[in-house]
């Protein structure tokens, strides 16, 4: 199923389902917006699928809400969003190597290079195809993941520049620990971008687009915001982690339930699951539910997590399968047989954080919806 299109039936038709609140995701952008000057751009990441909530409708509403940039990590999401009429400008972080910078130009899309390699394999595919391609140089601050040594920048930025068929567009890096103490750091990493941003200029290489800014900077750390922010996960209505400020108002966009599909009373002692890594204290009432592993819900979440049943959190008994989960819903008065039950987000008054489900099983909350399987249908609201 196309994550470009709503599924056909209702969400009464399906077991297990998520729900993608668009005005959430428009709030949440004006939010942004909030925070940062007019004459700041905003690049909206939609990569990994716009962190499961479906990249090409995500997408749509920003541009529609005025995004100046979307933001993807692979060509292919480039292409997926060029063949569902995206026009706005778009940006792919992996640099290009042979085909792919084929097919940066086959998506009319911008590149990110770091290497003397990826500036040959560009210009060599621009060439080709008598077309220019605009890249943005990737200049690593700290996060030891991607970019060129601060101190070549300007020597890397000059070889595009000679390319006939390249335009240096901008420059970028990441900040590793904007999310996280200590301050100092990142604002170490910010004055050392900042520094090749002075170099640049002393040298006369003006009107590029300078952009650092991740959510977590975009909300803590104005200095970094340059000519442009990088907005992810706070498009989704989550913060970053906790150390963040409390400083807008998200509304979280993905909310993901299912149904009851089976239930029974088991006698103390009885093991549940897949290697009997629960036994039952006590006689209890279980309700099986048809979400697992395959569907994204994290294995790990075996005997730590919590769904709401009825308004009553509903412990997860015995190892997350494949296919289906294990409920404690002995504390759930009235449960029956095709029950909705929250999986994570809000249902009326009840609101399970997804960043918080995550954090119960050691995780954070980007993992619980980008691992959100295809086969969960999502409904655009």
């Amino acid at each position: 199923m196309s994550t470009a299109d709503q599924p056909l039936l209702s969400p009464e038709s399906y077991l297990t389902w998520a729900e993608i609140d668009v005005p959430a995701v428009r709030h949440n952008f004006r939010q942004m917006r909030i925070l940062t000057t007019p004459c700041t751009r905003i690049f909206a990441v939609v990569k990994a699928d716009a962190y499961g909530h479906g990249a090409v409708p995500v997408a749509r509403a920003l541009e529609a809400a005025g995004a100046d940039m979307l933001c993807v990590a692979r060509v292919e999401e480039a292409l997926e969003l060029r063949r569902h009429g995206l026009r706005a400008p778009v940006l792919v972080f992996a640099p290009p190597f042979g085909p792919q910078a084929e097919l940066l130009l086959a998506a009319d899309a911008r590149g990110v290079v770091c290497a003397p390699e990826h500036i040959e394999a560009a210009a060599a595919a621009a060439a080709a195809h008598g077309h220019r391609l605009c890249v943005h140089l990737k200049v690593d601050v700290g996060m030891g993941r991607l970019g060129c040594k601060p101190a070549d920048a300007l020597e890397l930025a000059r070889v595009i520049r000679s390319q006939r068929w390249l335009q240096l567009e901008g420059v970028m890096s990441h900040l590793p620990c904007a999310d996280s103490p200590p301050e100092m750091l990142t604002r170490q990493h910010i004055a050392t971008f900042d520094a090749v941003r002075r170099l640049f200029e002393a040298s006369g290489l003006h009107g590029l687009v300078w952009h650092l800014a991740n959510s977590a900077a975009t909300m803590d750390y104005p200095e970094a915001h340059f000519d442009a922010v990088r907005t992810g996960i706070a498009l989704y209505g989550q913060y970053p982690s906790p150390e963040v400020r409390r400083r807008l108002d998200l509304l979280p966009a993905m909310t993901l339930k299912t149904r009851i599909v089976y239930l029974k009373d088991v006698a103390k002692g009885t093991g549940l699951s897949y290697g009997h890594t629960f036994i039952a204290p006590r006689p209890m009432r279980v309700a099986t539910v048809p979400i697992g592993y395959a569907d994204g819900y994290p294995r790990h979440a075996s005997n730590r997590s919590v769904m709401i049943v009825r308004g009553r959190e509903a412990p997860v008994v015995g190892r997350v399968c494949m296919d289906q989960v294990i409920l404690d819903v002995t504390n759930c008065p009235g449960v029956q047989h095709g029950d909705e039950v929250l999986v994570f987000g809000r249902a009326g008054e009840h609101f399970l954080p997804a960043d918080a489900i995550a954090a119960m099983h050691g995780s954070i909350g980007y993992e619980l919806t980008t691992r959100l399987g295809r086969r969960v249908p999502r409904f655009y609201l």
